[in-house]
């Protein structure tokens, strides 16, 4: 585990019963639309004090309206930033609760939706990490 604390923290978000699996081959994830950037994962910046743990689920919150777990954590992929795999209960929501300017709409896909700043790349890398069984640090 790394010593740096990040500038940045992402979140892959699965349900539960989807957890290991990939996107496009039976999972769906979590995303959220920006105004500019397009489809993107939940995240955003560690506010002073916070830890990368307590930023991730308050960005969730703020973006999703949802409360996950921690499941594990990615924090080589990005040199500023961690992404963490999120698992939450709910298998579907209707009605996003999301009162955050730079979210427009909130959507689980099961394929990589269409990107304007992201990368496939980028998603296919992070699906794949996702799936494998890791050690889960406390």
């Amino acid at each position: 585990m790394s010593n740096k604390q990040p500038v940045f923290v992402l979140a892959w978000v699965t349900t539960r019963e989807q957890e290991n699996q990939m996107i496009g081959h039976g999972g769906s994830v979590l995303f959220v639309e920006h105004p500019v950037r397009g489809w993107e994962i939940p995240g955003g910046h560690l506010e002073e004090g916070e830890t990368p743990k307590e930023a991730l689920l308050r960005e969730l919150k703020e973006e999703t309206g949802l409360v996950g777990t921690v499941e594990k954590w990615n924090m080589t992929y990005y040199p500023e930033g961690w992404v963490a795999h999120i698992v939450v209960d709910a298998t579907e929501l209707e009605h996003w609760n999301v009162a955050d300017d730079k979210v427009r709409l909130v959507q689980w896909w099961n394929q990589i939706p269409p990107l304007k700043e992201w990368t496939r790349e980028e998603f296919t890398d992070l699906t794949e990490w996702c799936s494998k069984k890791e050690f889960k640090p406390s």
